[in-house]
């Protein structure tokens, strides 16, 4: 089986690539970059092209992988995200090879103000900004393309990229140096973090089995309040927080993933175990 991956020099898009040569799938590798992959088989090459460019095409395969995305730190090309997605949307329809499309999409989609609620695929108060706004758009002319086996993952805040910046990531740079911050309501139910290998390995389960389209949404399992996760990583560096907590009433989510387990066989890790892991990888006690 050969798989079509874009952005495959981004943190999604390199580990993923990684993982599935391992598991020995052929991988062609889209980016504006040469990549380097940590793997010595041989099972996938690099395919060095804009997809913005007038001869990008995709070449044959069974699968398409799109991770390529311009984030909000690249706020000047955000609006190049919908020419991405509308020309790999040409592109699928119009190869008769491929069978499936996953598309990454993110929980950013969400109103950060959703009132400490519990959000799902159906949720309808959604962010106005752009950059989610966008990502929306693209899932649903994604789903348009009846042809094929379409999913569009909302991916949390992803651990052990080796690029993180996203609020547990940042929340344990500030524990770990004394550093003095603010958090918004410490009884918050939180589970909005994903490992990146339980993403690979829930990605490689979409390729394998034949699952119906749809959006679905992941995060970790038995979300945990704030303050403990916060005692949880205090504890772990032994140190003693400098976190004052403000409290809104609108502020707030947190992920229901049930339909990623019931209809898709998602396996998650419960949160503290997620953190755990991160923690321990990322600041070994005996290094």
């Amino acid at each position: 089986m050969k798989i079509f991956i874009t952005g495959a020099s981004g943190k999604i898009g390199k580990n993923l690539s990684n993982f599935l040569i391992n598991k020995n799938y052929f991988c062609i590798l889209n980016s504006r970059k040469k990549i380097k992959i940590e793997v010595k088989k041989k099972g996938f090459y690099n395919y060095r092209k804009d997809i913005l460019e007038k001869n990008f095409t995709i070449p044959e395969c069974e699968v398409v992988i799109h991770t390529a995305s311009n984030t909000p730190d690249n706020n000047n090309k955000i609006a190049q995200n919908q020419l991405i997605d509308k020309k790999i949307f040409s592109h699928v329809k119009k190869n008769s090879k491929i069978k499936k499309m996953i598309f990454i999409s993110t929980v950013a989609i969400y109103n950060q103000n959703n009132k400490s609620k519990k959000v799902n695929e159906n949720s309808k108060l959604l962010s106005k900004l752009k950059y989610p706004t966008l990502k929306l758009k693209s899932e649903n002319l994604f789903l348009k393309n009846k042809k094929i086996k379409v999913y569009n993952i909302r991916v949390p805040g992803l651990l052990l990229t080796g690029k993180e910046n996203n609020f547990i990531s940042n929340l344990v740079e500030k524990i770990k140096n004394l550093k003095k911050f603010n958090i918004y309501n410490s009884s918050q139910l939180f589970n909005n973090l994903l490992l990146i290998n339980s993403l690979n390995l829930f990605i490689e389960n979409l390729i394998r089995k034949n699952f119906n389209s749809g959006n679905i949404l992941l995060g970790s399992s038995n979300p945990l309040r704030l303050n403990k996760i916060v005692d949880i990583i205090s504890n772990y560096f032994n140190v003693n927080s400098f976190v004052s907590w403000k409290s809104s009433k609108n502020k707030g989510f947190y992920l229901d993933i049930a339909l990623a387990i019931k209809k898709y066989n998602f396996k998650p890790l419960s949160t503290q175990k997620s953190i755990l892991n991160y923690l321990n990888k990322s600041y070994p006690k005996n290094v």
